[in-house]
């Protein structure tokens, strides 16, 4: 199959190459690590708030929903391990912020699991059952997204396996795991949707998960793996789009209507057991790396905290100058190691000191460069010049909201600005600004 370089991005350098190699995690099998409490957010997704329904001193079973509601857009949140409820309390969130959770210490003598998902569901009540959302970060609820308005003609069904971000393997290790049941995930999409081909976009720089999608997808009629050139950040959904199928996501995010259905190999995994094994979503993998003495690829109960999973990897290698989560380029820094985490969680990276690559910032200098690798087109430098002046009206008019925070632009800036983060925060008041206003006019 033919591809496309998508417009702008680039290749990492041979610093971040370097550091890649560093901190790659050599492992053959996925860890597997249960806390003895979880402290679970009743807000994983994007839309409607949940509610409890559950109360301290309750008794709860691993895959029992124990925050929900009635929403279209929500999405339900269940136990991850089986256990007593012992306090619900305010939790670390990322931003510095803080999150209402509900905190169940684990029963070890019980390791039953029970699942509310009918066998009479359909697929698409399964997968609203399940509590699934979008695992490659964006947590939009997947039943939502499996219907589209009924104009849409859907025709491929497109899984991301790209895992562009820098030293995270948590997708590479889930695709050599488990690629039939990321299939399956894949067929259940395009049976719902009526679509027609499956692809399977994947780095070339995962050659064990290229294998293994391969050798499954060949069961699969209309079933193609597409091994892609390491380029950032090919793992961008319009990107993906771009690269696969030679075609321009509208800036209003609505991608399906290039008649593409894209959903990470995570999502797709978790849509396989939802509907064939009436799981819910209560576990996922995570890559812990960097500054720690044992890397590794772990599934977790979700809920977690960042501090257990440290202490699982033997801890700290020198003294920590920041932990990420996520990935490098798009991640957020973790201000508590109590932080919890959830369904959008697939990496948690610890720099020290020797490798943190800290900068002062200086002028812009016109250079255009991240002009050159902006992926949607825009124009960093002005959006950041506009936002730091207090000018949000130009912000708005250079398409702020338009950015995907892929963090190119600060990547290349030779003068080290922070343009990713101060757009995003443009984008984000932007956002505020038109809703407040929209209330204003009800």
């Amino acid at each position: 199959m033919k591809i496309k370089q998508f417009s702008g991005g680039f290749f990492f350098d041979a610093s971040t190459n370097k550091l890649k190699e560093l901190f790659q995690v050599k492992q053959n099998n996925v860890a597997y690590f249960e806390p003895e409490k979880v402290v679970i957010p009743f807000d994983q997704h994007i839309g409607s708030p949940n509610k409890l329904i559950k109360k301290v001193g309750d008794f709860v079973t691993k895959g029992e929903i124990i925050a929900k509601n009635s929403a279209d857009i929500s999405g339900h949140v269940h136990t991850s391990v089986t256990g007593k409820v012992i306090a619900v309390c305010e939790v670390p969130a990322l931003g510095g912020k803080t999150q209402t959770a509900a905190v169940i210490k684990r029963d070890p003598s019980k390791n039953t699991a029970e699942s509310l998902i009918s066998p009479d569901f359909s697929f698409e009540k399964a997968v609203r059952a399940a509590g699934i959302v979008g695992l490659g970060g964006a947590t939009f609820p997947t039943h939502v997204k499996l219907n589209p308005a009924s104009h849409i003609d859907v025709q491929t069904i497109i899984l991301n396996g790209a895992e562009c971000e820098p030293f995270i393997a948590s997708d590479d290790f889930l695709m050599q795991k488990e690629s039939r049941k990321i299939l399956r995930g894949g067929e259940i999409a395009r049976e719902i949707l009526g679509a027609k081909t499956i692809l399977v976009g994947i780095e070339k720089d995962k050659p064990k998960a290229i294998t293994a999608m391969k050798k499954a997808a060949a069961k699969i009629p209309n079933c193609h793996v597409i091994p892609l050139p390491v380029k950032y950040p090919q793992g961008g959904e319009g990107q993906l789009l771009e690269t696969l199928i030679a075609a321009e996501s509208p800036l209003d995010g609505r991608s399906v209507e290039t008649g593409a259905f894209t959903i990470n190999v995570a999502t797709a995994f978790a849509i396989s057991e939802s509907v064939d094994e009436r799981k819910a979503l209560t576990h996922r993998y995570v890559t812990i790396c960097g500054d720690v003495k044992m890397p590794q690829v772990i599934c977790f109960p979700l809920g977690t905290q960042v501090k257990d999973l440290i202490d699982y990897c033997g801890g700290f290698i020198g003294t920590p100058s920041r932990v990420i989560h996520g990935g490098p380029m798009m991640g957020k820094s973790v201000t508590d190691l109590a932080l919890p985490l959830t369904k959008g969680s697939n990496g948690i990276i610890v720099f020290n000191e020797a490798h943190d690559g800290k900068y002062p910032e200086s002028p812009c200098i016109r250079c255009n460069r991240c002009v050159e690798v902006c992926p949607v087109r825009l124009e960093p430098q002005n959006i950041d010049l506009a936002y730091r002046s207090g000018d949000l009206f130009t912000c708005d008019q250079l398409l702020a909201t338009a950015c995907i925070n892929c963090g190119c632009c600060t990547y290349v800036c030779p003068a080290r600005r922070n343009l990713a983060a101060n757009i995003t925060q443009a984008s984000g008041e932007i956002k505020q600004e038109k809703e407040a206003l929209a209330d204003a006019n009800k």
